[in-house]
Formats: C-alpha cells, sequence, structure tokens
C-alpha cells in the first residue's frame, strides 16, 4: 500500500548512505501484498490514480526478484471459496447487468435489524459460544472483519459480553506534558481514543484473544495489548 514515492526515497536515502549505487543501497527488503487487493490510497482519487501511485509505476519495480505464492492458505479447505476469491482477483468472476459482482447467498446475511443481523452473524461465525469459548484453536481459527475502528470496538464488546468467565477492565495512564495541567485536562484524555492505541478501559475475560499491537518499553516491560477483532 506505500506509495511508490516513499519507496523510491528510501532506496536514494539507502544508496547516499552505503556509498553505492546497488539497489536500495545492497540491503536486504523485502515487500509483500497483492496489487489486485491493497492498492494506495489517493484520496479523491480514481482507479487509474490508484495504479499510478503503487510500486509497480516505479522505475525500479523491474529490479527486484519477485516471488509469487500460488495457493490460499486461509481458504485452502475450501476450495470452493478459494476459487471463487481468485475468479475475483483476476476479473473472471461473472457481473450483473449494472457491472457489478454479486456476492452468492449462502455467503450472505439477511438484514432485518442491526441487533439481529448482528446476533445472526455471530452465531454463525462462532456457534456455541458459551460452550467452545475456552477452545483457542476454535476462536482464533475465525474472525470478523469490518471497516471502521468504532465497529471494531461495538463487534468485540458484544463478543466478549458472551464470555461465561469473569470479566476485568484495565484502565490507561494519561498524563499531560506539564503536571500541572493533569487535573484539567484528565477527564478529557481519558475520552480519546486516538486510532492504533486500545481504549481507555479495556475490558478482558479469561480466554478472550488478544493482540500484542508494539512494545511501548521493552526495558521495563511495558506492552501495549488489544483486543482482536474475533
Amino acid at each position: 500500500m506505500v506509495k511508490k514515492e516513499l519507496i523510491e526515497a528510501l532506496d536514494l536515502l539507502l544508496r547516499d548512505l552505503m556509498e553505492t549505487t546497488m539497489l536500495f543501497g545492497g540491503k536486504v527488503v523485502v515487500f509483500s501484498g497483492d496489487f489486485r487487493q491493497t492498492l494506495s490510497v489517493v484520496r479523491g482519487g480514481q482507479r487509474e490514480d490508484f495504479v499510478r501511485k503503487s510500486l509497480l509505476c516505479s522505475e525500479i519495480w523491474h529490479q527486484p526478484e519477485k516471488l509469487h505464492l500460488s495457493e490460499n492458505m486461509r481458504a485452502k479447505a475450501d476450495p470452493t471459496f478459494c476459487e471463487y476469491l481468485m475468479r475475483i482477483g483476476n476479473g473472471k468472476e461473472r457481473k450483473n447487468d449494472k457491472s457489478k459482482i454479486e456476492i452468492p447467498r449462502p455467503l450472505i446475511i439477511p438484514f432485518t435489524t442491526e441487533k439481529d443481523s448482528l446476533n445472526h452473524l455471530f452465531k454463525v461465525t462462532y456457534p456455541d459460544l458459551y460452550l467452545t469459548h475456552s477452545n483457542t484453536s476454535f476462536i482464533t481459527s475465525r474472525a470478523i472483519l469490518t471497516t471502521k475502528n468504532d465497529f471494531v470496538d461495538e463487534i468485540n464488546d458484544i463478543l466478549i459480553s458472551q464470555f461465561s468467565t469473569d470479566e476485568k477492565v484495565y484502565l490507561a495512564t494519561d498524563e499531560t506534558i506539564d503536571p500541572k495541567d493533569q487535573s484539567e485536562y484528565e477527564d478529557f484524555l481519558h475520552t480519546l481514543s486516538p486510532p492504533g492505541l486500545p481504549p481507555y478501559k479495556l475490558f478482558l475475560k479469561k480466554n478472550c484473544p488478544i493482540i500484542l499491537l508494539r512494545n511501548l518499553n521493552s526495558c521495563k516491560g511495558f506492552l501495549q495489548w488489544d483486543t482482536i477483532n474475533m
């Protein structure tokens, strides 16, 4: 998803630092991804703008060694779904009279109300969660994806509430740069939920999957955790 200008700037920087004309200064740089799924984001752009900003259109694209992965490991157990994804990715899936790809009905959760449809989605994805929540492989082998962080938090909260274990609440520590402002702005800081950071109040239960986002201070063992969108 990185724009080609950033990659080209990294290439020039490494060449300069290493005092060589070799690509990336002779350092090993690995890029991974699928241009069919994750192109660069161009605000207000069209399809051609996304492609033009990608590494594909960079003058250094022909130089790196390219390794192609052809087997979908996530959908390996469901060859029909795997073939469906590949047809979409290769532009071969049939379209309707509005030039849109129609999702097969077995893959659709009918919408009635937001609450009922969400509950239906939970039951299909995590059947008998109250009995299977202690099964690690069952929990981590499936996921619900959504578009916005607010939806992620909402879905996480609903699913965690279905775990039968006791709930624990973890509070974040918010500090102002100037200690004199702490009492005045502390309540305000507690209301903020910056992207990439866990909420001020983090609700967890035993057997609930969590993911380490980043190591805040490895020397002191300060780790930042968050719940995953199950």
